[in-house]
């Protein structure tokens, strides 16, 4: 009896030790609940968004982006409103974005959708989640990364995340369908590639390309504040690439292809059919045009993403003044891109996007306009236009390993982190000397 008097209070004890209601749930996107219809804003959330986001966003019939910084976007669409990527620039230069990570938080997101989990990608992702809710779209490594930086924020891991494979798991060009919101079509989901270094020869013909690297903003916004830098250099530990994805959306007759690498797909016939797949194709695409391969092939691989997916318009990414060195500023890419476009035989419309002006500057789609009725030239659905027959669904190719390049470790190059911080010493030296 008095056995079973002690195990009765050792297991009340037990019950009594407070347990975390606060960890996230993780499940794969195939068994995603959907985002409820007309979702519910508060009076801070509305006044956050209408501060920073202006008019239309929460127009049910425009599709608004809003880019700040690197491949992060604002994205609303019916009404919701997601993030895509999670970061705020941080570590070589200061207030060069004009917006900061608690902006994000305040936008009081229903989602964040992940392309891969580098620090420049996803450094806050675990603080706008853990602060805000918003479910976590990317793969389990991702989700790690979310949960570690919510957790070295001491903002609770009160999130859930949607699960969409791992860094090898499923094969580079299979599309899953993730039924993110309940009043919108299924997001099509591609595992690609990431950009990487190659080798010349194969297919990777050598163009290479060093855009001459504007140093003004790092000099008029050069980082001082120590608290960000020690936040840059823990985004570099939680970092993890965590596979690589796009995500195309559909809204009526418009279609918007996101994504935040371009990698080599000249030996990756599945990916490249995979682009051109996605259900009624793709109106708008934004994506990056900054990649590891540019000293040997130049943008011949996000032209060959671009070629692939035939988009109507595309907005470029990645190159703004983020790292030193590494990143020249947008403005240094837009001829060079404007001339390789131009040898597509259906080269699309290009919306540049040049920083800092076009930080947070809305891009408006009107859903019904009736430009989207009418197929992107060179399309699998302008083919099918003109000669009616079933639309190819999404690819499924034979398993392998999501990979190519030079290998990777699924973190962020650690010499990128040093390139950032030594290219801002040098800075900081030559200011002192003038």
């Amino acid at each position: 009896m008095a056995k079973r008097f002690v195990l009765l209070l050792l297991t009340l004890g037990l019950l009594a030790v407070p347990v975390p209601a606060s960890a996230e749930t993780r499940g794969p996107i195939a068994s995603f609940a959907p985002l409820p219809a007309n979702p519910t804003v508060t009076p801070a959330a509305k006044a956050a968004r209408d501060k920073l986001l202006g008019d239309r966003w929460d127009d049910p019939g425009y599709v608004t982006l809003h880019w700040i910084g690197v491949s992060s976007m604002v994205v609303t669409i019916r009404g919701h409103l997601l993030l895509f990527d999670a970061w705020q620039i941080i570590g070589a230069v200061d207030d060069y974005l004009p917006l900061t990570r608690d902006d994000l938080a305040a936008l009081d997101p229903e989602a964040i959708l992940v392309g891969h989990g580098h620090f420049d990608h996803a450094g806050d992702l675990g603080f706008v989640a853990g602060k805000s809710g918003a479910v976590v779209v990317g793969s389990e490594e991702i989700c790690t990364v979310a949960v570690e930086g919510a957790t070295r924020e001491g903002v609770g891991t009160a999130f859930r995340c949607a699960i969409t494979g791992t860094m090898t798991s499923p094969a580079m060009g299979v599309t899953q369908r993730l039924k993110l919101f309940a009043d919108l079509p299924a997001v099509s989901v591609l595992q690609h590639i990431h950009s990487a270094a190659t080798p010349p020869g194969n297919g990777n013909d050598p163009d290479p390309f060093f855009p001459i690297m504007d140093a003004q903003p790092y000099i008029d916004h050069f980082a001082t504040d120590p608290e960000e830098l020690a936040r840059f250099l823990a985004q570099q530990q939680e970092s993890n690439q965590g596979g690589t994805w796009l995500y195309h959306f559909v809204d009526g007759d418009f279609t918007l292809l996101i994504g935040d690498s371009a990698g080599p797909i000249f030996d990756q016939p599945a990916i490249r059919t995979a682009l051109g797949r996605f259900p009624g194709c793709v109106d708008v695409m934004a994506n990056a045009i900054l990649g590891f391969d540019q000293p040997v092939s130049g943008l011949a691989d996000p032209v060959d993403y671009i070629d692939a997916a035939k988009p109507s318009l595309f907005l470029p990414t990645h190159a703004d003044a983020w790292a030193p060195v590494l990143s020249a500023g947008q403005a240094q890419y837009k001829d060079k891109l404007t001339s390789e476009l131009a040898e597509l035989k259906n080269p699309p419309a290009v919306d540049f996007l040049l920083d800092p002006q076009d930080y947070l500057k809305q891009r408006a789609y009107r859903v019904a306009d009736s430009r989207w009725k009418t197929p992107p030239a060179g399309s699998v659905c302008a083919a099918a236009a003109a000669a009616p027959s079933p639309v190819p669904g999404p690819s499924t190719p034979s398993a392998g390993p999501a990979g190519g390049g030079l290998p990777s470790t699924g973190g962020v190059p650690a010499y990128l982190a040093v390139l950032v911080l030594a290219a801002g010493l040098l800075l900081r030296r030559r200011l002192a000397h003038r």
